[in-house]
């Protein structure tokens, strides 16, 4: 087995909710719930939580997980996962995000399990057919539509494919005709295409969407994507606090 590693980059300044990451959740932070996620995958040879705060460290270590101070001018969080195993001897390297305390485990076990059988792909990623009406228009759920392969053609927050036949958003579940893709907050990369990656330009449509994953995209490279069947909330406002703490 390639020597896998996990790194959660936990930043602790979100735009739109800062220190989102330690919000408590039915008696534990959104982060640890993360990382106890992270602790049901057997692949891993280690975990960390990457940060640039001392306060999500300080958290991270009260729950037992190694975590470290990452530099605060890491672009995105695959960025400071790139800080945290360039000088580290590994194979793959898996991006968590920390805002995605209910993450199943076939998000990140189906993709990392495509990377170490076909030697071609440099990155896989997951999505869930979206079925509440609400994510279709909601910039915080990030679409993205797939090719005949399922390599992704266009990641977006806005509503991709946009359908100019008619279609009932209140019957997401069971439409044929058209079917709409959320993406999981999770990147499995090679050790080094992520140091590429790194290496390159912040991109136009990345700097325009806030979206790290178009940046290989428009550098001509491909990202896999898994569908899973699990969904994945993830954490961006306090409303989302609020509604996951009584779900």
């Amino acid at each position: 087995m390639e020597r896998i590693v996990c790194v959660i980059p936990a930043r602790y300044g979100s735009e739109r909710l800062p220190g989102k990451v330690l919000y408590e959740i039915k008696g534990k932070t959104v982060l640890q719930h993360v990382y106890e996620r992270a602790k049901k995958i057997k692949y891993f040879s280690k975990i960390i939580i990457a940060t640039d705060d001392e306060r999500v460290k300080s958290a991270a270590e009260k729950f037992g997980a190694e975590a470290v101070i990452t530099p605060k001018f890491c672009r995105t969080g695959s960025d400071r996962v790139a800080e945290v195993v360039k000088d580290m001897d590994v194979e793959i390297a898996v991006n968590i995000q920390a805002d995605e305390p209910f993450l199943p485990k076939e998000a990140v076990e189906k993709p990392l399990l495509l990377l170490l059988k076909d030697k071609s792909l440099n990155v896989a990623t997951s999505a869930v057919k979206i079925r509440k009406k609400e994510e279709l228009y909601d910039p915080n759920i990030v679409k993205v539509v797939l090719d005949k392969d399922n390599f992704a053609l266009y990641f977006s927050r806005s509503l991709i494919p946009f359908p100019r036949i008619y279609f009932s958003d209140d019957k997401l579940p069971y439409l044929k005709n058209v079917v709409f893709y959320k993406h999981i907050g999770v990147y499995i990369f090679r050790k080094d295409f992520l140091m590429e990656f790194s290496k390159m330009e912040t991109s136009f449509l990345e700097k325009i969407e806030k979206l790290e994953q178009l940046r290989i995209m428009e550098n001509g490279y491909k990202i896999k994507v898994v569908v899973i069947k699990k969904d994945s909330p993830s954490v961006d406002t306090i409303q989302d606090i609020k509604r996951l703490r009584n779900e």
